[in-house]
């Protein structure tokens, strides 16, 4: 008996196992190089020496890297956006009108859709001599955009593809909410009186809240780390329109200066995980959409 025990409570780690070996060596193990080449002068062309915190001191006095570090932070925007879209699709979708499948596909389409190739047609929508949205501008008198050139429309047209590429994967996460919220309850909130709103408000809203937590940590961290949106929309405008991971790029594969790279990345790890730990803490709740603490409206 206590055998069959024992092999009940090392079962977990046996299929635990495999993920974790996959983690140590091609995420641990890689962050552990990082974190040692952000402290050293390593480049294309030689071993380096180290430095110690002198690649952190450079960056954060370094006009280019808070400027994109302040953008990186600013395409946070697009999170709420991307939350709030999707949650008006899944609940289009978990409709039963006619027609809701077919939008599950439409809605989905984009997820699908290679990045590269999303962004290049998005390119070509903005661009600024003919492409459509500037024609469609100057047909109601107003002048054309530097949707690709101009400060705040580089960011902006970034994330306009984010938004458009990913809210279709979280429409389903909020969608698997949606359906899960029992009938039962909202038939029964709507005999007691509550209009739409008060249902989804008191019934639905805090039904959903953990998949909402989720939407919003996952697409902020993809929002923090965004890359090809940014690096095939916007190419060629200047690296201070840009967010981080595209001057890690620019430092690391056209600069070859791989420890001011690296320490560029280790700063935007840090950010990722104090926004991801501050996400979850403002998540946390009773279940009743209530943060913890919070008992009938009083405190405890």
């Amino acid at each position: 008996m206590s055998a069959g025990r024992e092999h009940h409570r090392l079962a977990p780690l046996a299929f635990l196992a495999p993920a974790v070996v996959v983690l140590g060596v091609f995420f641990a193990w890689g962050f552990a190089r990082v974190a040692w080449y952000s402290l050293t002068d390593t480049s294309a062309f030689s071993g380096g020496d180290f430095v110690g915190a002198d690649n952190y001191r450079r960056l954060l006095t370094t006009g280019l890297f808070v400027a994109c570090l302040i953008n990186s932070v600013a395409y946070l925007a697009v999170t709420p956006l991307i939350a709030g879209v999707a949650l008006v699709a899944a609940m289009c979708v978990a409709s039963e009108v006619k027609g809701s499948r077919w939008l599950r596909a439409v809605f989905f389409l984009p997820v699908v859709t290679p990045t590269i190739v999303a962004a290049l047609a998005w390119r070509a929508l903005y661009d600024e001599n003919d492409g459509l949205l500037n024609t469609a501008l100057e047909w109601f008198g107003l002048g054309p955009v530097g949707w690709l050139s101009e400060r705040p429309w580089t960011l902006i047209s970034a994330m306009l593809v984010t938004l458009w590429k990913g809210f279709g994967f979280y429409m389903l996460v909020l969608l698997g909410a949606l359906l899960a919220v029992p009938r039962e309850q909202r038939e029964a909130a709507a005999l007691d009186g509550a209009s739409r709103w008060g249902v989804f408000r008191h019934v639905v809203l805090p039904s959903i809240r953990p998949a909402l937590v989720l939407v919003m940590v996952v697409s902020a961290i993809s929002a923090l780390k965004v890359f090809d949106e940014v690096f095939v929309t916007i190419r060629g405008a200047p690296l201070e329109h840009q967010t981080v991971v595209p001057l890690v790029y620019e430092l690391a594969f056209e600069q070859g200066r791989f420890g001011l790279a690296s320490a560029a990345g280790c700063v935007l790890f840090v950010v990722v995980l104090g926004l991801s730990l501050l996400n979850l803490w403002l998540g946390r709740g009773d279940g009743q959409g209530r943060p913890r603490g919070v008992s009938g409206g009083k405190a405890r």
